[in-house]
């Protein structure tokens, strides 16, 4: 399994709008037939900050998804539209995959 994660940090008074923009995306997602994410807040950190999580089963299906997330014009739209809520600069992703057992 992999796991990609997105950090923003969120303008004070803007999260409330962030939120309802990445639910806009969910439900994008659900309806193109993608992974959803979870949406998440540190309850100790770095203030306003939002984190995305999404689970894939696979490599290539993390990869085949974000390809066609980004030739989406709706998914690319909802995007654009959240730029004015985050930080500049504070945007940074991770992808996890599962802890192997080594030999």
């Amino acid at each position: 399994m992999y796991r990609h994660r997105i950090h923003a940090q969120i303008h004070f008074g803007h999260f409330n709008d962030y939120l309802a923009l990445a639910e806009q995306l969910n439900e994008l997602a659900r309806s193109r037939g993608w992974a959803e994410s979870t949406f998440w807040s540190p309850t100790i950190g770095t203030a306003n900050e939002f984190v995305i999580e999404t689970d894939y089963p696979d490599l290539a299906t993390f990869q085949r998804e974000g390809e066609a997330f980004s030739a989406d014009a709706e998914a690319m739209k909802l995007i654009r539209s959240g730029i004015e809520h985050v930080v500049e600069g504070s945007v940074h992703d991770e992808l996890f995959e599962t802890a192997p057992h080594l030999a």
